[in-house]
């Protein structure tokens, strides 16, 4: 993890150094593996059932690099040396099976293509491939459908982001926290982060156990940063009592022109909860020059903490807020979850009965996306075949 401060028992702080330098590779495209490929499957199947679809596929542009495929992220083919990696080429996933060619049973009259537009950050928008689909029978493009295309290459490109924090996360700081899911409440956080990344505010996440406050924060550094910018975090409740200015100068240092994430900011007694706002205001006070250098992300300890008036009123005044959904907001990615970790898990021949699947969908006995993941783990040992059964998955509930 980089930079994590620690507050030990004779006040002197440790803080492990952060790397500055990250290889350029990763800069300039993504590895597109199977959790890429079955997240963009997620989501065109469902775009087959819910708009009257034969068949829907997307293009995109790849080069191999040390035997693994890759997608493109920018279009200077000079600067990505070429050469050394391989030649551009077009890679496909569809809904079709997959000994089938992807566009086979495509008719031309009755298919339709939007591209696929991404932008970096600090870049322009640029073609990474298409999205093409076929009408299925008494279907046509009118407006509307059209409109609900885009929207649909919107959300993939959408995934391609998201996937993007998942890989830094996994380069860069050793694990692998990320979304998965395309529902509406998903959909309308990955618009909001989109939105307060353009701006310099500090950002306060609300958010309970396992809904995922760093995948949050990793989100807004990736969208508003420099590829190179430092991510640093930091626990308020590891810090000795009366020595927030004296952390927060520290961690200023080695997050400059980066992020600087906080955990836990209520935790911060009162004299503390002052050095942060002071360590803030003369953030600030640089942006009226344009050398703002820094983006402070804060996090509470739940959704609903109480907080203290000066607190409150600190974060009304001088923060934007981001509200995270808990699972329970999230019934339509449930099935896309399961689905996503029974490939993780190996099995991905497994499946649930209807009525299996109806109680997953509405059970309240999943809080969070850990216990999801707990569940699907536990059904590799109590499946008696392939296919769960409701009995199997309420007993797995309690």
């Amino acid at each position: 993890m980089v930079a994590l401060f620690q507050a030990v028992f004779n006040n002197k702080l440790f803080l492990p150094s952060t790397p500055k330098d990250k290889p350029s590779v990763t800069t300039k495209w993504l590895p597109v593996n199977k959790s890429f490929i079955a997240l963009c499957k997620i989501i065109l199947r469902s775009a087959v059932e819910q708009l009257g679809l034969t068949n829907a596929a997307i293009t995109l542009r790849c080069v191999t690099h040390q035997g693994y495929r890759h997608l493109l992220l920018v279009d200077d083919e000079s600067d990505l040396q070429i050469a050394a990696v391989g030649p551009i080429e077009e890679f496909f996933i569809s809904t079709q099976e997959g000994n089938v060619s992807p566009f086979e049973d495509f008719i031309a009259d009755k298919a339709f293509s939007v591209a696929l537009k991404f932008c970096a950050p600090k870049s322009v928008p640029q073609r990474l491939g298409h999205l093409v689909v076929q009408a299925g029978p008494g279907v046509t493009f009118q407006q509307a459908q059209i409109n609900q295309l885009q929207q649909l290459a919107e959300e993939i490109i959408h995934v391609i982001g998201r996937y993007q924090t998942r890989y830094f996360a996994m380069h860069l700081y050793g694990d692998q926290h990320f979304w998965v899911g395309n529902g509406k409440a998903l959909r309308q956080l990955d618009h909001r982060i989109d939105l307060l990344a353009k701006g310099s505010q500090p950002v306060l996440i609300r958010g309970n156990k396992g809904s995922g406050k760093l995948i949050a924060a990793r989100s807004l550094h990736c969208l508003s940063c420099p590829y190179s910018a430092p991510f640093v975090e930091s626990d308020c409740r590891d810090w000795a009592l009366g020595s927030a200015a004296q952390v927060l100068q520290s961690l200023h240092n080695s997050a400059t022109r980066g992020t600087l994430f906080l955990r836990n900011v209520n935790t911060l007694f009162s004299s503390d909860f002052q050095a942060l706002r002071n360590f803030w205001r003369m953030i600030a006070s640089d942006s009226y020059t344009g050398r703002q250098d820094l983006r402070l992300v804060m996090t509470l300890s739940r959704k609903d903490t109480q907080l203290a008036s000066y607190q409150r009123n600190w974060f009304e005044q001088q923060t934007d807020e981001l509200v995270l959904p808990d699972l329970s907001d999230r019934p339509e990615d449930r099935r896309d979850l399961a689905q996503f970790y029974l490939g993780q898990f190996t099995l991905g021949d497994c499946d649930l009965t209807e009525a299996a699947w109806r109680l997953w969908e509405t059970t309240d006995a999943l809080e969070n996306v850990d216990q999801l993941k707990t569940v699907i783990q536990k059904l590799t040992l109590v499946a008696e075949d392939k296919l769960v059964s409701v009995h199997e998955l309420h007993a797995l509930l309690g």
